[in-house]
C-alpha cells in the first residue's frame, strides 16, 4: 500500500487495500491455526527453551554467524529430528511468533474498525499512532525475511537449507550423490 501513489500508481490504491485486507484477514486465521498447531500437535516442543540455549547457546551461535560461518566450522547446533531450531534461532521465532505476529496482527484489525478506537493514544489521533506502529512492525518483518533468504543460502549447497525446510531432509529430493552421501527420501 506504501507504493500506490494518487498520480500513476503502479497498482491502483483500492486493489492494494483490498488485498492488503482479505491478506490481514487471511494471515489472522492462518496465525491462529498455528499456534492450535503447536499447542496440540507438538511442533511447540522445538520452541522450548532448554539449558544451554541461553548462556553458552546464544553466543556461541552468534559467534558461528559472526566468524565461524565464513570459515567453513561446522555449525555448532547441527539439526536434527530433536532439534529443529538452534538457540538464536529459537529466541528470535519466539519474540516473533508470541510478540511481533500478534502486534501486526492487532495493529492491523485496529485500523480495519478505527472507529471503535479511543479518540487518541499517547497524545497522537488515534489512526496515525496504530498506522505507524503497523508499519513499523511490518517493515522489521521485511527485515526478516531478508535475512531468512540470506540464511537459507548457507549450507553447504546453495539450495541445502531451503531444501530442509521444505522437505525436512537437505539430501531428499535430488542431490544424488552428494559431499554427504546418498540421500533417501523419508518415508
Amino acid at each position: 500500500m506504501h507504493y500506490s501513489a494518487p498520480v500513476f500508481p503502479p497498482i491502483d490504491f483500492r486493489v492494494s487495500h483490498l488485498v492488503h485486507n482479505v491478506a490481514g484477514i487471511l494471515l489472522t486465521l492462518l496465525y491462529l491455526l498455528y499456534i492450535l498447531g503447536n499447542l496440540f500437535l507438538g511442533n511447540g516442543r522445538y520452541y522450548r527453551i532448554v539449558s544451554g540455549d541461553i548462556s553458552p547457546g546464544l553466543m556461541v551461535q552468534a559467534g558461528y554467524y559472526i566468524n565461524g560461518i565464513f570459515l567453513g566450522r561446522p555449525h555448532p547446533f547441527p539439526h536434527g529430528p530433536d532439534r529443529k531450531f538452534n538457540p538464536l534461532q529459537k529466541l528470535i521465532y519466539l519474540a516473533v511468533i508470541f510478540l511481533f505476529f500478534p502486534a501486526s496482527i492487532l495493529t492491523g484489525w485496529a485500523l480495519f474498525v478505527p472507529d471503535k478506537l479511543p479518540q487518541g493514544v499517547l497524545g497522537m489521533p488515534t489512526f496515525a499512532f496504530w498506522a505507524l506502529a503497523h508499519t513499523y512492525i511490518n517493515f522489521f518483518f521485511s527485515l526478516f525475511m531478508i535475512v531468512h533468504v540470506y540464511l537459507g543460502t548457507t549450507g553447504e549447497t546453495l539450495g541445502e537449507l531451503y531444501r530442509l525446510m521444505w522437505f525436512g531432509d537437505a539430501h531428499a529430493h535430488g542431490e544424488e550423490g552428494s559431499s554427504k552421501g546418498e540421500g533417501t527420501a523419508r518415508a
